[in-house]
C-alpha cells in the first residue's frame, strides 16, 4: 500500500512599502490565494499605510517589517538596513518560495543572502542606482516598454497601475458619489503629495496649494492630502477625503479632470479615460508613454493653471472616456495574469 504524500502550501512573501504598491498585486494576491497559495504580505510602518493594509488586505497574513519617520536617516536605517535584517529572518523561517516586490532593495538582498526567488515589477528607470542593486541581488526586474531588455530586465507591455485599472478588472461604482454629494462628470480630483519621501525630496512641498486660489472658484472640487496638516492651505469649499477612502479609482472614474503632485495617480487618471494633469518635478518615462498618447499632460506648478480651468469649462467627453479605455484595453497585456505567469517561472519546483 502506498504513502500519501501531502504537498504543502506553496509560499509567496508580497512587500508593499508605497501606498501606490497596494493596488499593484491586490488582485494577484486573491487569485493566488484562490489557488492555494499561502500569502503573506509584508509592509513598512510609514504614514497612513498600516491602516490602508488592514483595509485592503484583510484576510491575508499581514506582517510589518521595518518603518519610516520621513527623514533620511530614518529611510535609510529603519526603513533599508534593519528591514533587510527582519526579512531575512522572516525568509529563513518560513521557507518561502518566492517574494515579489515593486523595488524592495532590502527584500532583494535578503533573498540572494538565503537563495530565494525574488521577481520584481517596476515602472521608474530613472532612479538608476535603486535599479543596478535591484538588478544585481533580483532574478528578474520587469519593467513597462520605456527600457531596454537584458538579462535580467524584461519587459510587460502596460504600466503598473493596469493591474487593477484595465476594464477586466476595474468596474467603477457610481453610488460612490452620494457619500460626497457628487454628480458625475462635475467635479475636479486633486491629489497633493508629501515631499517627505525619496521621490519628491527635491520637490516643492505643496505644489497645488500655491496656485490653488487660481483654479475657477465655482469648481467643486475633492482633495486626496498627504499630509493633513497643511490643510488650511486649500479653499475651505473643497472636500478632504479621509483615507482610507472606500473606492477612491471609481471617485477618480466619474471626475472630469484629475490633477496630481504626485507621478501615480496622474497616470492612473490617465487610463481611466479622464483628463490628467502632472504638475510635479518628475520627469519619468512611464508619464511619456501616455503623453505620447494624448491623455496625460505634464504642466510644472503654477504652468497648469490654464489648462485646469479650459477643461472646467469644456463639456466633458464620455465617448472619448470609453474609447481611450477600450484602446488601452485592446493593446496592452494583462498585468496580472503577466505577474501570475512570472511567478511560475521562477519560484523554487516542490519536490
Amino acid at each position: 500500500m502506498g504513502i500519501l504524500v501531502r504537498r504543502r502550501k506553496e509560499k509567496v512573501l508580497i512587500d508593499i512599502k508605497h501606498p501606490a504598491q497596494l493596488n499593484l498585486f491586490k488582485g494577484l494576491s486573491k487569485q493566488l490565494k484562490d489557488e492555494n497559495w499561502e500569502v503573506t504580505i509584508s509592509y513598512l510602518k510609514r504614514g497612513k499605510l498600516p491602516n490602508i493594509i488592514e483595509t485592503e488586505y484583510a484576510g491575508f497574513n499581514t506582517i510589518p517589517v521595518g518603518s519610516s519617520k520621513g527623514t533620511r536617516l530614518s529611510i535609510l536605517w529603519h526603513g533599508n538596513v534593519r528591514r533587510m535584517f527582519t526579512f531575512l529572518n522572516l525568509i529563513r523561517k518560513n521557507k518561502y518560495d518566492i517574494c515579489i516586490a515593486a523595488s524592495s532593495i532590502p527584500l532583494a538582498i535578503a533573498c540572494k543572502i538565503s537563495g530565494t526567488p525574488i521577481i520584481q515589477f517596476y515602472d521608474d528607470p530613472e532612479r538608476k542606482g535603486v535599479n543596478r542593486l535591484n538588478e544585481r541581488f533580483s532574478n528578474q526586474l520587469f519593467f513597462p516598454p520605456i527600457v531596454e531588455k537584458t538579462n535580467k530586465t524584461s519587459i510587460f507591455n502596460c504600466l503598473k497601475e493596469w493591474s487593477y485599472l484595465s476594464p477586466r478588472r476595474f468596474n467603477p461604482v457610481s453610488t460612490t458619489l452620494n457619500k460626497y454629494s457628487l454628480t458625475p462628470n462635475e467635479y475636479v480630483f486633486i491629489r497633493e503629495v508629501s515631499n517627505k519621501s525619496f521621490n519628491y525630496y527635491n520637490q516643492e512641498d505643496a505644489i497645488i496649494s500655491s496656485f490653488c486660489e487660481k483654479i475657477n472658484a465655482n469648481t467643486k472640487v475633492v482633495l486626496s492630502l498627504e499630509d493633513k496638516s497643511i490643510t488650511n492651505r486649500f479653499p475651505k469649499s473643497w472636500t478632504i477625503l479621509e483615507e482610507p477612502v472606500e473606492d477612491i479609482h471609481s471617485l477618480i472614474y466619474y471626475s472630469k479632470l484629475v490633477v496630481s503632485s504626485g507621478d501615480s495617480m496622474a497616470r492612473e487618471g490617465a487610463m481611466l479615460g479622464i483628463p490628467s494633469v502632472y504638475c510635479g518635478i518628475r520627469k519619468m518615462k512611464a508619464n511619456e508613454l501616455l503623453m505620447k498618447q494624448g491623455i496625460l499632460k505634464h504642466l510644472r506648478g503654477e504652468e497648469a493653471v490654464t489648462c485646469i480651468n479650459q477643461t472646467i469649462d469644456d463639456p466633458f467627453d464620455k465617448g472619448g472616456q470609453i474609447k481611450v479605455r477600450n484602446g488601452l484595453l485592446e493593446s496592452w497585456d494583462d498585468m496580472t495574469e503577466f505577474m501570475r505567469h512570472q511567478i511560475n517561472q521562477y519560484k523554487i519546483v516542490i519536490k
